[in-house]
């Protein structure tokens, strides 16, 4: 017996657990050496009292010290003697659960994180068992299935389908259905997956599915993570459409345009078929940017791409856009020589209408170029150049400014393109310049006015060229509204300084072309020229043509209206060559007729130019209008035309064109 209490004394001094008794006083009693040596401050009281004589296990604290760290301990009741006598009378076991504990919340911290993370994740993350009962849903599935506060944990999809709102019946149906093939798959599963939400805004999904098999190869759990690609996609399309159409006016863009008119070509030629390719370009367009602003400029793009897609529509052509104002257009089955009527005509129409801005209306004119296919190329990067080509060609003609391609122009265009190239960099390179020529007064023979004359330095020796080479270059690029801004500019100022040399008033002519007079902004220009310079209004005349009058007359009488309000002089050059000369001199108030030295050349050897200039003077004279002869190059000629009543002469006779220095000591002397 004594053996045997030994035995059980020894094993409860090993036991690492504290083990303490209760006597009938209620003092408690260390058994063993855990609970001998509990430090004196662990209160083991307080941690035995068991206040509500529960005897259930329940967790105490071991409070720490300096030296001993806080400690938790599972209190155990092991029960009370039947002898209320007995020593101890009750006994109770410590265990230590500090690690224990410890690990639990570790644990506990460890979920609390990963649920945040999960949360906090724009994926869609869920977890099934193998029967597809939810176990795990992110903040993301919540709120995609509107789960917030519903009863979800523990349900299939079915359930889920029934939970929720109507509109996702059908997402959880392939929900089911796409989890069945990753079981069956064996391995990670990739599937897009479309849900519609309740407000019928379609979400797609590009799903990861990786089934779970315990280790008898049983269904375990069904991990699912979706991530949201529908803006992905719609931004894929958008460049995509981008990478197809222009993103102003949303035609086919230049790239594209190529490839499916070879395409339709390819399949127009197996039909033994013949079509047309046109270019079109918006004449003087640039001034619209340089007078209105680039917003307003997109404005007219718009409304030409609108009307062309609606003539796209309803002829079966194909339309695009390839660079800031030039147009493209395939059409079938246009024959050879047919495509100036067919083409031409629709597109006359298309600019017949005016175009709307913000403040005003303008009128505005198209040049159209075409080539022929099979005729001219089989390719349409070839034809594309050559109907480029022919719509320069196009533009000389305001009339009918439509051309079709002819293999010379193939030369010319390169040319073409080497000077506009050039041109567009003179006057940022300062390669534009002005000379003067002297103007004569008939009474006096003196020199009260010159005309500034353009001149160009080309930066190649090849493309040098006079005026009349590159002025309709400049014309036809739309550069002319600048240059000729420039031009006012540097003449009126020039006019002042001579004025300031001499104490003699100089009128300076500047001339004027059509695109720079139908160009909106024309009439500030010319304010702009009088204020920088500080030349007087009536000391700037501006030169006109028939030409220039003769495009828009009423869009010309309204400019002209305003540049008169200025107080600037005008006059009608080259008068008599035209057809409609009279009537515009009814119709504009001009205060100079320059004869066109054409008649002035031969005035002595041909009665018919004597008449016509005998005919001009006395109409001028009677209108009360100031009449200049051009090309004079004689006395003779000069004397006649003072004869017969002209008031000024310019011409070889009186001056060449020269540089401005060599003006000065011509200016204010008085021959007579």
């Amino acid at each position: 017996m004594m053996d045997r209490q030994h035995d059980i004394s020894h094993w409860l001094e090993a036991l690492p657990d504290p083990l303490v008794g209760r006597d009938a006083e209620g003092r408690l009693h260390p058994i063993n050496r855990a609970a001998r040596s509990m430090p004196a401050s662990s209160r083991l009281e307080g941690m035995l009292n068991d206040r509500d004589g529960s005897t259930s296990p329940r967790l105490v604290n071991q409070l720490p010290n300096d030296t001993t760290e806080r400690r938790v301990y599972r209190h155990l009741h092991l029960g009370s003697h039947p002898d209320p006598d007995a020593t101890p009378r009750e006994l109770h076991l410590l265990q230590d659960v500090t690690g224990e504990k410890r690990a639990e919340t570790a644990l506990a911290e460890t979920e609390r994180l990963v649920r945040l993370l999960i949360d906090s994740s724009p994926d869609v993350i869920q977890v099934k068992d193998g029967q597809g009962h939810w176990l795990l849903a992110n903040q993301a599935a919540l709120d995609l299935f509107r789960l917030e506060g519903l009863p979800w944990w523990g349900r299939d999809d079915d359930a889920m389908a029934e939970l929720t709102e109507p509109a996702f019946r059908d997402a959880f149906y392939f929900c089911r259905q796409s989890d069945e093939r990753a079981w069956k798959a064996e391995e990670l599963h990739r599937e897009s997956e479309v849900i519609k939400s309740p407000e019928g805004e379609e979400l797609v999904f590009e799903t990861i599915k990786q089934p779970v098999f315990d280790a008898d190869g049983r269904r375990h759990a069904m991990i699912v993570i979706a991530r949201n690609i529908t803006a992905q996609l719609r931004a894929q399309a958008e460049y995509e459409d981008l990478a197809i159409h222009d993103e102003l006016t949303l035609l086919y863009n230049r790239r594209f345009f190529q490839i499916e008119a070879q395409r339709r070509l390819d399949e127009l030629g197996r039909e033994n078929r013949h079509a047309a390719v046109a270019v079109l370009d918006l004449d003087r367009f640039r001034s619209i940017n340089d007078c209105h602003g680039h917003e307003e400029g997109d404005r007219v793009i718009c409304q030409m791409a609108d009307r062309l897609r609606d003539l796209g529509a309803k002829q079966d052509w194909l339309v695009a856009r390839l660079a800031v104002d030039e147009f493209a257009i395939l059409a079938a089955d246009v024959e050879p020589n047919d495509g100036p009527e067919v083409l031409g005509a629709a597109l006359r129409e298309l600019v017949r209408h005016t175009f709307e801005l913000e403040t005003t209306n303008l009128t505005l004119t198209a040049s159209t170029g075409i080539a022929y296919w099979p005729t001219h190329s089989r390719h349409i990067a070839q034809l594309l150049t050559q109907a480029d080509a022919a719509m320069f060609e196009a533009k000389k003609n305001e009339r009918e400014p439509v051309a079709v391609f002819s293999p010379q122009l193939s030369a010319r265009q390169i040319w073409r393109s080497e000077m506009l190239g050039a041109l567009r960099d003179s006057l940022e390179n300062d390669r534009f310049h002005l000379v003067y020529q002297i103007q004569q007064d008939a009474l006096g023979l003196a020199v009260t006015g010159v005309e500034a004359l353009l001149r160009w330095e080309a930066p190649d020796p090849q493309l040098q060229c006079g005026p009349q080479d590159f002025i309709p270059f400049l014309e036809q690029s739309g550069l002319i509204v600048e240059v000729g801004a420039w031009v006012m500019i540097e003449a009126a100022c020039q006019a002042i300084e001579w004025g300031r040399e001499t104490g003699e008033p100089i009128t300076v002519s500047v001339n004027v072309s059509s695109v720079q007079l139908h160009a909106p902004c024309f009439a500030e220009r010319v304010a702009r020229a009088l204020e920088i310079s500080g030349l007087p209004p009536e000391r700037l005349e501006l030169e006109l043509t028939e030409t220039a009058l003769v495009h828009d007359p009423e869009q010309a009488a309204t400019m002209l209206d305003a540049v008169r309000e200025l107080g600037v002089r005008l006059a009608l050059d080259d008068f008599g060559t035209g057809y409609s000369s009279l009537s515009y001199l009814k119709r504009f108030s001009f205060d100079r007729l320059k004869i066109d030295q054409g008649f002035v050349r031969d005035i002595l050897g041909d009665r018919n130019d004597l008449e016509i200039v005998r005919a001009i003077i006395a109409m001028g004279n009677a209108l009360s209008l100031e009449i200049i002869a051009e090309g004079v190059e004689t006395t003779e000629q000069r004397d006649l035309l003072d004869a017969l009543g002209c008031h000024s002469f310019q011409g070889y006779l009186i001056g060449r064109p020269t540089q401005a220095e060599a003006i000065r000591p011509l200016l204010g002397v008085r021959l007579l």
